[in-house]
């Protein structure tokens, strides 16, 4: 049994999703991966959640994941090929929010202080990495 294979038999994720991540800028704050295990179809007002990762979630060796929905939201969204180390992230981060201004796009008051990001072909892959820096925009401060 693979990694790959186990992890989408056994927790109901797809692997072309990619691996979240959220760092505050304290270094001593709590940092966050998540995958997304389902995503919410036009006209729907919630995705199907995968039954096993619902029955797991909290328990044994799955005791410290979580089943939860994320509300929809407007992501700016940079991208970048370098390991996702934090000074490769903050530069990436830096420039989007740059461009952000220059188009008058306003970042979300909340992600001020965060570092969003989004790993794709890294975990079971040695070959070209795909990384994006996402800020969320405030509401109204975008056309969309």
């Amino acid at each position: 049994l693979t990694p790959r294979k186990y992890i989408h038999m056994y927790l109901g994720m797809k692997l072309l999703a990619p691996a979240l991540m959220e760092v505050q800028s304290s270094d001593t704050s709590d940092k966050y991966m998540t995958w997304p295990l389902t995503f919410t179809a036009p006209g729907e007002t919630t995705p199907p959640v995968p039954k096993e990762a619902k029955e797991r979630a909290g328990e044994g060796q799955w005791r410290t994941i979580r089943v939860t929905n994320e509300p929809a939201k407007i992501i700016a969204v940079g991208r970048f090929t370098d390991a996702s180390m934090e000074p490769v992230i903050r530069i990436a981060d830096r420039e989007l929010r740059k461009v952000l201004k220059r188009d008058g796009l306003v970042p979300a008051k909340s992600s001020e202080d965060v570092l969003k990001f989004a790993q794709y072909d890294a975990t079971y892959s040695m070959g070209q990495r795909r990384g994006e820096v996402w800020v969320e925009l405030e509401e109204g401060g975008h056309p969309w």
